[in-house]
């Protein structure tokens, strides 16, 4: 298992790989940024908009509904989101796949025409920590805008879907021009990788029957049922049969 600061020194690295961090210094266009990004919360007036911290150096936006997502205010998430503590309030068993996702975005930035990169966007699930310590799912959208011929806004859509959608772990989507072109599920991949007997436990489990029950239903002793348990625990990377049941991503 890798550290935050590790994957996010790897991320780091995804990043100076798939294009130089820009700097937005001037005056004139630090005007045409904060339009356009006014303009986009008009568009999106539930998200909370930023601009990149991986992508841009020197400059940096957040829209001001952001305390209501993470709540904390704007000085104290201007610094939560640098890479290594973005990746610390990151829930630990997010962390790999969401790197794996950014490394996704890097590859596909290269395999496309410049001039078309624009038209991308990159759709991210997982948790982040609240300030109040409970962890949220994150819906997280990824993209980039020209703002010169030598200037593009990399820029993030955020929005708390706690509510509305069970976390079943990371997923990340690349579309281009609402088409898909690439992506993964780490839920539904970890899932394709069961053995039969744990295809046979899953629905089992979460039609609440017991250990011991399900051990009688499946002609098994006892700890060979909390063995299976345990080792679905760590194949979907949870803690409890709960999260467990989420994350399966199995069609009953």
């Amino acid at each position: 298992m890798h550290t935050p600061i590790s994957l996010a020194r790897r991320t780091n690295n995804i990043i100076a790989y798939m294009t130089s961090p820009v700097r937005l210094q001037r005056e004139d266009i630090h005007e045409e940024i904060m339009h356009t990004l006014q303009n986009l919360q008009k568009i999106f007036p539930s998200w909370v908009i930023c601009t990149c911290r991986f992508m841009h150096q020197g400059f940096f936006y957040i829209s001001d509904n952001a305390r209501d997502l993470l709540g904390f205010d704007t000085e104290t998430l201007a610094a939560a989101l640098h890479v290594e503590s973005y990746f610390k309030r990151m829930h630990l068993a997010d962390i790999e796949d969401y790197s794996r996702g950014l490394q996704l975005v890097s590859e596909t930035y290269q395999e496309e025409d410049p001039e078309e990169r624009h038209k991308l966007r990159f759709v991210f699930n997982y948790r982040m920590r609240h300030a109040d310590g409970r962890y949220i799912h994150l819906h997280d959208e990824k993209a980039m805008l020209p703002i010169r011929d030598d200037i593009n806004l990399y820029y993030m859509l955020l929005r708390d879907i706690s509510q509305e959608t069970p976390f079943t772990g990371v997923k990340m989507t690349c579309y281009k021009e609402g088409k898909k072109l690439s992506g993964f599920n780490a839920s539904a991949e970890a899932a394709s990788q069961l053995s039969p007997r744990e295809h046979e436990l899953l629905p089992l489990m979460k039609q609440g029957f017991s250990t011991k029950e399900i051990a009688g239903m499946l002609g098994i002793s006892h700890n060979t049922v909390r063995n299976m348990r345990q080792k679905l625990f760590q194949k979907f990377q949870v803690n409890n049969a709960i999260e467990l049941l989420n994350r399966s991503a199995i069609e009953l």
